[in-house]
């Protein structure tokens, strides 16, 4: 039931369309009315209607004024213009307003009755637009949580993980509504990815030896499809069973004492990533594994226990800010009193005192 709001300055207009709406026994409730306005946009601004009835000659406020201000309060309301004068400049205005609709007086229900199921269809049509979206976001979340599990279990070498997750993708893809082009495309993107991952860790593999967009085109089935998913996850999983290392271990040992190093310069994770020759996505799981933290909180983590340190020794702010990698003097004092809970100046007050 989509709620409507009606307005014009002349009585037996309202009662009328109040009448009509209610002999079409459609999908409309008048939630509100009135004569102005000043009034008009109260009652708006109160019953936050889907639809707008409106007069372009009211007292107080005109119709496309009252628009425009409603606009800013309710975006997504859709207004239909009643009116008598068959002004250029009215329409064009409307136009740009965005107006859903024009209707001509006298009223009648043909005429009413056509532009709100033209409003109806569109809201319709909007609906199920942001139905699909959700539930592509929904899948897509899905998908990811997964992924971001799978690619856990990889780096951890837990090779259960892997296969539980590969599975939980597997049936998120196959709901879809794939066609079985799609579906091989989609379950090649997957491998190519949970490859890339393992990949990075095992690097004396190569990828050819695993799998080929070549053999999926080939099949005919979606089980069969599903099949070849499986058994490539499981060559995977025995790769990772076979090989297990501390060599990852010891790349993020190496990027650690380059951070302590050069804390304060301008270095981002791709930076690292090209260092130690790794995907930056890869990267930033497997730190996160190893330091228990992302890089940019470690790196925060790094540059103020130097920032306390030289607030210590008598440096000013200004300067500490620049010697810990930080230009914008403003963001460091943020950055600081976010994290320490006092201001940079706060914290050096604190330890004269003392």
């Amino acid at each position: 039931m989509y709620k409507l709001v009606v307005i014009d300055d002349e009585f037996i207009v309202v009662e009328g369309i109040k009448a009509i709406i209610a002999r079409m026994k459609l999908g409309f409730e008048i939630v509100g009315f009135a004569y102005d306005g000043i009034t008009a946009l109260e009652v708006i601004r109160d019953t936050k209607p889907d639809i707008v009835i409106t007069d372009i000659r009211i007292p107080g406020m005109d119709g496309l004024s009252l628009i425009e201000e409603s606009k800013e309060i309710l975006p997504d309301t859709a207004f239909i213009i009643i009116s008598g004068y068959n002004e250029f400049e009215y329409a064009r205005r409307a136009l740009t307003l965005g107006v859903k609709g024009y209707v001509d007086k006298p009223i009648t229900m043909e005429k009413l009755s056509e532009v709100l199921s033209l409003v109806e269809k569109e809201f319709e049509g909007h609906e199920k637009a942001i139905m699909e979206k959700q539930e592509n976001l929904a899948v897509k979340q899905a998908l990811n949580a997964h992924m971001d599990q799978l690619i856990h279990g990889i780096i951890r070498e837990e090779t259960d993980i892997v296969k539980e997750q590969s599975e939980n993708i597997i049936s998120v893809i196959r709901n879809q509504s794939y066609t079985i082009e799609e579906y091989k495309n989609e379950c090649f993107k997957f491998l190519c990815v949970t490859l890339g991952v393992f990949l990075e860790q095992k690097k004396q593999y190569e990828r050819d030896n695993l799998v080929s967009y070549k053999d999926i085109e080939e099949m005919e089935t979606y089980e069969e499809i599903s099949q070849y998913v499986r058994d490539i996850v499981i060559k995977i999983a025995e790769r990772i069973e076979a090989s297990k290392s501390g060599s990852s271990h010891r790349i993020i040992i190496q990027l650690l004492d380059f951070i302590k190093l050069n804390y304060n310069k301008d270095i981002g994770l791709n930076e690292l990533a090209d260092m130690v020759n790794m995907n930056p996505a890869y990267l930033s799981v497997l730190f996160k594994d190893e330091v228990g933290m992302t890089y940019i909180k470690y790196l925060t983590q790094e540059r103020l226990n130097h920032a306390k340190e030289l607030l210590l020794k008598g440096h000013k702010v200004m300067e500490v800010s620049e010697m810990v990698g930080y230009n914008d003097y403003h963001y460091f004092c943020n950055i600081f009193k976010k994290n320490i809970g006092r201001k940079p100046n706060e914290f050096k007050g604190r330890i004269r005192k003392k």
